[in-house]
């Protein structure tokens, strides 16, 4: 079931976002991402426009962040990960959504060929300034 976020939940949501960020940018040091936690909790997660989580079985095991057309957060738990829980998100948001856009570390491969065949378009390369790492602009419309 995808549906927005309660507040008590963004503990949870931070702790997925730390786990998966860690697994997926493995070239970015772990103190970077662990320095970032608290401010994922405490401002990004709650000041989004639209956070969704996706409850399978009753627990939590992804979600999305969303400032207007703008993804800007897209997790699911990596115990959980490549089954399609990320597909079921990404398809709600763009059935709720005539256009979107992201950024993704251009070295995070795997997201980027996901994103791709989603239909997202690289739209800009450039470098993310916290971390000096390439990133990848992506772009979809309906």
């Amino acid at each position: 079931m995808i549906r927005p976020a309660v507040p008590h939940e963004i503990p949870r949501l931070a702790d997925i976002w730390l786990r998966a960020s860690l697994r997926a940018h493995d070239f970015i040091p772990a103190a970077f991402w662990e320095s970032c936690r608290e401010p994922m909790a405490s401002d990004h997660l709650p000041g989004a426009e639209e956070l969704l989580v996706l409850e399978v079985e009753g627990r939590v095991i992804g979600f999305a962040a969303l400032n207007g057309e703008r993804l800007e957060a897209l997790f699911i738990d990596p115990e959980v990960q490549s089954y399609g829980h990320g597909s079921l998100l990404m398809a709600h948001a763009m059935a709720h959504h005539a256009r979107l856009s992201l950024c993704v570390f251009s070295r995070n491969v795997r997201a980027v060929s996901f994103y791709r065949r989603l239909g997202f378009q690289v739209v800009e390369e450039r470098i993310e300034p916290l971390t000096g790492e390439p990133e990848t602009l992506m772009a979809w419309q309906r």
